[in-house]
């Protein structure tokens, strides 16, 4: 049974001292790469005709427009109004008189009509919990009405220009027909500017 043992580890001894890296080994360089031989590029026997369309730079022209109102601004302006007003179109109708709710209805002075019949409000009293919200509500529903119309009287008296650009170019309407070959095939070239 030993020498089997002392067979078996003759013959693992050598497979494990292959396994484990020398460290002190240098690795053998590498082999010099062999010079390639040059490369000859014979040119094609059969002649080729080669055709250059060349197309003219484009010219730039501009052209300015003058609106007769500045659209952009008179837009921004009517949605401004357009919401604040409906905004208080929607509180007198879904209100009571009560408090000069009412006068909601008159687009840029309602507002601050409404606001002077709210009048003054005892600090006692439940009701006038939400006074102050109120009032506030209400002067920021004029400012941004009168903002509205003051936008849409800017934009229709101050009218805005913008410039449209047109490119062209002069065309050679010509067409041109010659024959070919292209990689030895014979063929037609047709060329020309349309």
């Amino acid at each position: 049974m030993t020498t089997r043992l002392f067979l078996l580890g003759a013959l693992l001894a050598p497979a494990v001292a292959l396994a484990q890296p020398a460290s002190d080994a240098v690795p053998p360089p590498p082999p010099p790469e062999a010079p390639q031989p040059p490369t000859v590029v014979e040119p094609d026997p059969t002649p080729t005709t080669t055709t250059t369309v060349i197309t003219p730079a484009p010219t730039t022209e501009y052209e300015v427009i003058e609106d007769t109102y500045n659209a952009p601004i008179f837009v921004s302006g009517a949605l401004v109004f357009g919401a604040a007003y409906g905004a208080s179109v929607i509180t007198a109708a879904s209100t009571d008189d009560s408090r000069g709710n009412q006068r909601l209805y008159i687009p840029l002075a309602g507002p601050w009509l409404a606001l002077n019949d709210r009048g003054d409000c005892e600090i006692t009293l439940r009701s006038c919990d939400h006074e102050t919200t109120a009032k506030v509500l209400l002067i920021a529903d004029g400012i941004f009405q009168a903002a509205g119309v003051i936008g849409m009287i800017d934009g229709i008296f101050q009218p805005s220009t913008h410039r449209v650009v047109r490119h062209t170019a002069k065309l050679d309407t010509k067409v041109r027909v010659t024959p070919a070959t292209i990689h030895g095939d014979p063929g037609v070239a047709v060329f020309g500017r349309f």
